[in-house]
């Protein structure tokens, strides 16, 4: 079975309650970070941590992205060693590693295995104003908060998942505050600052005004999100004027990622690497699947509610979100293969203050697809499109095949129970999101009471697990650095962390060039688990509501890159998942008393 198309909307998660969606925010919460491979600097030693190292005695090293080869790139402009990097050199004891450091693990004493790597203590000279937006005492973050009418997030209000500025912003600088409370900063003090966006999501005009007034009124070292569907206008106005930008859309075509590098960041996988993991996923070879006692599986329609498609080869129809003018038909350089494949594909405008329209696009687009005899309909989109399209399938007596990709929410139980269960029912898949765990397992839930108080919740119950995220990645690569803060020591120090997670509960997490993925990874999640829906099965949903409909994760939530990608096997209940109630060993952190000067500590 073969497959091509752009991957469309980037997911907008959001921790909604209690087993959130919270897969890769969770595993973002201090996670390993941001970051480009980076060419020139020094000789390949880690760089001695004293001493200053300005940027007047700190050349800009160029970017030689597709020369750097797999692994960390070395350290340059005083970088700091890593006590793993130390140990292997033979030279920790020759540093001091500070009270926070934990030996065992190598790692800062913080409850997740996505803890920054241990560096020395500094001492010396920062070098003063290293770059635009950092001085000898400060460095300087703006935060974008969207216009709440353009915001995507909006259409989870009818869910309860809404959360109101204030409360977002007091849990966005207490994440901020956890963040960089155990990093070496070098002296400076990380400030950051709101900033509300004046436009709708997609609107171009106000999304580059709104750069521009950033730029010239506050001109800060980088900034944390962007307005979702703008095409990239926001941030790229950001890079071109040497100005970080982190999760600043939910779909920034590759090429703009790339052609900025190292001033554009993401959480979600790439659209070509997202492509690639589900071609491996779907494309297995006749062979593979006769070894898994499947033999049907890998070429025809044998998971389809109508028996007719059992003997019939998979016939693929693709049904994905687009914006207008075009965007995802600019992304993925391997555009032409992945479409020669398709025997049919379809796009639909998403408008989310018209549903109607999207109900009667539902209608035509159900149609076509029956008319052209596809057993498999992939859906990569909205949440609420989904709901018009199975309930229109089963009003034409239609019953193919279903494969959701993860995308938008659309592998979430919340979601998953809104749709026609009776096409549900053959509906499988791929999520980039962990299995659910309970909330005083979560990572941002334990590291928010490890620093505020057992008693202490966020103020944004809803949404912390993703207001958590970029804080993390800001102060890890502030952490990284050196004490020569610039774009390209914040990438080249972030990229020298190692890959982590890939447990259930914990997504793998990486950037750069660590032969994860083809070519420069600027994208943080790496891998993706199986999925299949259970109409029969029940349990908890995102927002704590018990019901039947759950995702079961196949082989215990085994995760997979495209390199390691197994043979699709859904509807088979043994061995799946829905959630955990303990976490699996691999995916446990050491517990550490809270650290001194935290609230925790008194």
């Amino acid at each position: 079975m073969d497959l091509g198309t752009p991957m469309p909307e980037r997911r907008n998660d959001s921790n909604l309650k209690r087993y959130g969606p919270l897969g890769v925010i969770v595993v973002l919460l201090l996670a390993v970070g941001a970051v480009v491979a980076l060419g020139g600097g020094d000789d390949g030693e880690p760089s001695d941590t004293t001493g200053g190292g300005g940027a007047a005695t700190c050349p800009r090293p160029d970017v030689h992205v597709e020369e750097q080869e797999a692994g960390a790139p070395p350290a340059v402009c005083g970088q700091p060693i890593t006590y793993d990097e130390a140990v292997e050199a033979g030279t920790e004891a020759d540093h001091d590693w500070g009270d926070s450091c934990d030996p065992a693990t190598g790692q800062l004493k913080m409850p997740t295995i996505y803890a920054p790597p241990c560096v020395p203590v500094f001492e010396g000279d920062n070098g003063g104003e290293t770059y635009p937006g950092v001085t000898a005492d400060k460095v300087t973050i703006v935060r974008f908060i969207p216009d709440p009418s353009g915001d995507l997030t909006s259409l989870l209000n009818g869910m309860g998942v809404d959360e109101t500025p204030e409360d977002a912003t007091k849990t966005f600088n207490d994440y901020f505050t956890i963040a960089t409370s155990q990093i070496e900063d070098y002296g400076r003090k990380v400030e950051a600052v709101d900033f509300e966006g004046s436009g709708q999501a997609n609107d171009e005009v106000a999304s580059r005004a709104d750069a521009r007034e950033i730029i010239e009124d506050i001109h800060p070292f980088a900034v944390i999100g962007g307005p979702a569907l703008d095409r990239g206008a926001f941030a790229t106005e950001l890079a071109d004027a040497g100005i970080l930008c982190l999760g600043c859309g939910l779909a920034l075509p590759s090429k703009i990622v790339l052609d900025k590098a190292p001033m554009m960041y993401g959480e979600q996988p790439s659209i070509d690497q997202f492509l690639a993991t589900l071609a491996a996923w779907v494309n297995q070879s006749d062979e593979a699947a006769s070894q898994a006692g499947r033999p049907d599986a890998a070429s025809n329609a044998v998971f389809a509610g109508d028996e007719r498609f059992h003997d019939q080869e998979r016939k693929v129809g693709v049904i994905h979100f687009e914006q207008d003018p075009p965007i995802f038909d600019e992304t993925a350089e391997s555009q032409d293969q992945f479409d020669a494949a398709y025997a049919l594909r379809e796009t639909y405008i998403f408008d989310a203050g018209n549903l109607g329209a999207l109900q009667e696009k539902a209608v035509d687009l159900i149609a076509k697809m029956k008319s052209n005899d596809i057993t498999t309909i992939m859906f990569l989109g909205d949440p609420i499109m989904p709901r018009f399209l199975t309930a229109q399938a089963t009003v034409q007596d239609y019953f193919p095949e279903w494969i959701f990709t993860g995308t938008a929410l659309t592998d979430t139980n919340v979601f998953g129970r809104a749709y026609d269960q009776e096409q549900m029912a053959h509906a499988f898949g791929l999520s980039q999101l962990a299995v659910p765990v309970e909330q005083e397992l979560q990572t941002p839930w334990r590291m928010y009471k490890w620093y505020f108080g057992e008693d202490a919740e966020p103020a944004a119950t809803k949404q912390y697990a993703l207001i958590s995220v970029q804080p993390s990645v800001i102060a890890l690569g502030i952490h990284m650095a050196g004490p020569t803060l610039t774009p390209e020591t914040f990438a080249r120090g972030l990229f020298r962390v190692p890959p982590r997670g890939g447990g259930p509960t914990t997504p793998q997490v990486s950037y750069g060039n660590w032969g994860v993925h083809a070519g420069l990874d600027m994208w943080a999640s790496d891998d993706s688990v199986a999925i299949w829906w259970d109409p029969e099965a029940e349990g908890t949903d995102e927002i704590d509501r018990m019901g039947k409909g759950m995702w079961r994760y196949s082989n215990g939530g085994e995760r997979f890159t495209s390199q390691d990608a197994p043979l699709p096997a859904p509807f088979e209940e043994e061995g799946t998942v829905t959630q955990f109630d303990e976490l699996p060993a691999e995916d446990s952190a050491p517990d550490y008393p809270p650290p001194p000067g935290s609230p925790a500590a008194g």
